[in-house]
């Protein structure tokens, strides 16, 4: 796989000379070194970019033809699936199975959008005989595209795919934990013609040349996953230029547990929810529990003896189920987490400690109960397997709990009645509520952040109005 950035189609050698290692998370060893880019590199991507903005390439492409190449990008990442899963999984962590249905999800999002590209309908507006008014959705320009690790291929392929429909042109900065398989990409632009300058790839620190690309003249538009943290220092940078920001950031997701759920499907929605995927590393991750003293003996009994059970083990390996954290500085975080969460009272129920397997960043699936609502471990995203057990009384109480946080990305609720469930999901903070489940999802539904878990709609049609701007045109007739 290519090693090099990505810039007016075509990979380039290295102009800083710099370097940065990916580390498999499994075992700490080197699976490659990739090219940083720095000022030379980021001028040339936002150069190549704007100057395929002011061509107009995608703004005056027939939507026929802009359907085709991307169904083409769709294709071509389901031919890459068995090859790009593999090395995802060297570099992320994440089981074989799960890189590949990230390669597919990918596709599915080319695929979805592409169905779009002849639907987006310019409005006429009536307002009388004298008059002539109608609107057009416009693109910012050039969007500055920052994409987390723990889901770099799908989510690469969500702010990319919805640009290409509305318009904008594109740099876009991989993570530099596990960047290389998102090279996969560029080899696919070259396979298919993609217009020159169109999507332009990058690869860096975030400290670094994150930073440089946000601080860069000719950004238009940005689109960041990520922390509440980061996500204000671009805010900082980009509130002088009034530069618009779409914004995915983290989460603290509760699930409220009535007396009436059915609590097989609660524990199973659980241990799907915040231990097999990615090892937790998920911001809509099921981190809270709020439940109904009346099940809470049958729950917790059946979620220690499945979370007892789960394997632990490489990607790469049969039947793992909890696989490594990212990096080693992800392993200590958890880990500070986990002995906060100790300290403040909580009654540590399983985990809680690394995983002793090798040199990998393993952590135990960790279960806390009686968690004080206002603690460390119950306020702030904790991104690894780590869940916490509140209680409560009556269901005001528990939407006061699920509420309590400053995050509002997901939540869910389990019980049998509809009603309730209504009114519960109206009374949650939250961008996405489930039913009775965890991991509902589509490339066709909404979803995004309340409070500091952000702003702005990925997926749907939604999502069109987030990468656009709406222009009126009106005229008065003689």
């Amino acid at each position: 796989m290519e090693i090099r950035n990505y810039i007016n189609g075509k990979f380039i050698d290295s102009i800083s000379k710099k370097s940065i290692p990916v580390l498999n998370p499994a075992d700490q060893n080197l699976v490659e070194h990739i090219d940083e880019a720095l000022d030379d590199e980021i001028d040339l991507a936002f150069l190549s970019a704007k100057e395929a903005f002011e061509k107009r390439i995608l703004v005056e492409m027939d939507a026929k033809d802009k359907s085709r190449m991307m169904r083409n990008i769709a294709l071509k990442l389901r031919d890459y699936k068995n090859e790009g899963s593999i090395l995802l999984s060297k570099e992320n962590g994440k089981t074989i199975e799960q890189c590949a249905g990230e390669f597919e999800g990918a596709a599915n999002v080319f695929d979805y959008y592409a169905g779009l590209t002849d639907k987006i309908e310019n409005k006429l507006i009536p307002s009388g005989k004298d008059t002539f008014n109608y609107t057009l959705l416009e693109p910012f320009g050039v969007s500055l595209q920052i994409v987390p690790w723990n889901y770099p291929i799908v989510l690469f392929a969500r702010s990319v795919a919805v640009s290409l429909v509305v318009g904008n042109t594109i740099v876009i900065k991989p993570p530099e934990l596990c960047p290389i398989s998102s090279n996969i990409f560029g080899k696919i632009f070259n396979e298919i013609n993609l217009p020159k300058g169109l999507i332009n790839i990058v690869h860096g620190r975030g400290e670094i040349t994150g930073k440089k690309l946000v601080k860069h003249k000719n950004v238009n538009h940005v689109v960041f996953t990520g922390s509440p943290e980061v996500a204000s220092e671009i805010l900082k940078e980009t509130s002088d230029r009034i530069i618009p920001c779409h914004l995915e950031l983290g989460g603290k997701s509760a699930a409220i547990i009535y007396s009436d759920a059915n609590i097989d499907k609660a524990v199973d929605s659980t241990i799907k929810g915040i231990f097999k995927p990615n090892a937790g590393q998920i911001c809509v991750a099921m981190s809270r529990v709020i439940i109904h003293p009346k099940v809470k003996d049958e729950y917790m009994t059946k979620l220690y003896k499945k979370t007892k059970e789960l394997k632990i083990g490489a990607g790469n390996e049969q039947d793992t189920e909890i696989t490594p954290l990212i990096s080693a500085e992800q392993l200590k975080r958890v880990s500070n987490y986990c002995q906060s969460g100790i300290q403040s009272g909580a009654n540590l129920v399983l985990g809680g400690e690394k995983h002793d397997e090798g040199k990998g960043n393993y952590f135990k699936p960790t279960i806390f109960d009686n968690v004080d609502s206002k603690s460390t471990i119950a306020q702030e995203e904790i991104f690894g397997p780590v869940t916490s057990i509140f209680n409560f009384e009556t269901e005001d109480q528990a939407i006061n709990i699920a509420n309590s946080t400053d995050y509002g990305l997901a939540s869910g609720v389990f019980t049998s009645d509809d009603q309730k469930a209504k009114w519960t999901a109206e009374r949650i903070e939250a961008g996405v509520i489930w039913h009775n489940d965890w991991f509902v999802d589509g490339v066709n539904l909404p979803g995004g952040g309340y409070k500091k878990s952000g702003y702005g709609r990925d997926g749907g049609i939604d999502s069109l109005y987030s990468y656009g701007q709406t222009k009126r045109v009106s005229k008065r007739l003689d």
